[in-house]
C-alpha cells in the first residue's frame, strides 16, 4: 500500500511540474474559460490524457524507440507547430471578430450553447497537447521511464497508481484554473476579455514558431554529440 502511495505521490509532483509551466493547454485553458466558462478547464484536460493514454499504450507496444528517432521527433514537431499556428489563427480571428454580446458570463449558460461544446473543448484539448512536440519528448524520456519503474515495482497496481497521481494532477491543477479565470472574468470588461484572448492567439502562434525549430536544432545537437561520442570510442 505504501508503494503504490509513494508512486502515485511521485507522479502526482512530475505531473504538477510540467502543468504549471505555461504552453499550448495551459493557453487554451485560459482562453475558453474566458469563453466556456471554468468547465472549459476539466473538459481540455480530458483530451489531453486521452492522449497521453494512447502515447502509453503505443510504449508498451514497443513503439517507444522508433517514437524517439530524429526523423519521427523532427515530423512530429513541425506537423504540431502547424497545428498551433492553425489554432492561434482561429482564436486571433475569433478575439477580433468577437461581438459584444458573444462576452457572457458562461455561468447562466448552457454548455452546449458556447461557442466550442463539449466535444468541442475535448478535441481541442487533444490536439493543443498532441502540437507540442515536448510533450512526447517528456513521455519517451521522463514519463515512459517512471511508467516502467511503476510497473516494476507492483505491477498491474503500480500502473493505475502511476496514471491516478498524474490525472489527477492536471485535472485539479487546471480546473483551479478554469475557475479562477471564469470568476475574475466577473470583474473584467469586455475589451480586456478581446485583449487576453488575443494575447492567448500571439503565444500560440509564437509557440507554434519557437517549439518546433527549438526542438529540431536541439535533437540535431544530441545526435551529433551521440555520434561524435561513439566516433571517439571506436577511432581511440
Amino acid at each position: 500500500m505504501l508503494e503504490l502511495l509513494g508512486i502515485a505521490s511521485l507522479s502526482f509532483m512530475a505531473a504538477l511540474s510540467g502543468a504549471v509551466v505555461p504552453g499550448p493547454v495551459f493557453t487554451l485553458v485560459v482562453s475558453e474559460s474566458m469563453r466556456s466558462g471554468r468547465i472549459a478547464g476539466p473538459l481540455i484536460v480530458l483530451g489531453h490524457l486521452i492522449l497521453e493514454l494512447l502515447i502509453i499504450y503505443l510504449v508498451f507496444l514497443g513503439l517507444g524507440p522508433l517514437m524517439k528517432t530524429k526523423h519521427a521527433l523532427t515530423m512530429m514537431s513541425f506537423i504540431g507547430g502547424a497545428m498551433l499556428f492553425f489554432m492561434g489563427f482561429r482564436l486571433m480571428r475569433d478575439s477580433l471578430n468577437l461581438k459584444i454580446n458573444d462576452v457572457v458570463l458562461a455561468s447562466n449558460s448552457n454548455l452546449a450553447k458556447t461557442r466550442w461544446g463539449s466535444r468541442g473543448l475535448l478535441i481541442s484539448g487533444f490536439l493543443s497537447s498532441g502540437s507540442n512536440p515536448y510533450f512526447y519528448l517528456w513521455w519517451l524520456m521522463e514519463g515512459s521511464p517512471l511508467i516502467m519503474s511503476a510497473v516494476s515495482i507492483a505491477g498491474a497496481s503500480g500502473l493505475l497508481a502511476f496514471l491516478f497521481g498524474h490525472a489527477f494532477a492536471d485535472l485539479a491543477w487546471f480546473s483551479f484554473k478554469s475557475y479562477s479565470i471564469h470568476k475574475s472574468r466577473k470583474f473584467l470588461s469586455r475589451r480586456i476579455v478581446k485583449a487576453i484572448l488575443f494575447g492567448s492567439s500571439i503565444v500560440l502562434i509564437s509557440l507554434a514558431i519557437y517549439l518546433p525549430f527549438s526542438l529540431y536544432f536541439q535533437v540535431n545537437m544530441l545526435v551529433n554529440a551521440f555520434i561524435r561520442f561513439w566516433t571517439k570510442r571506436f577511432y581511440c
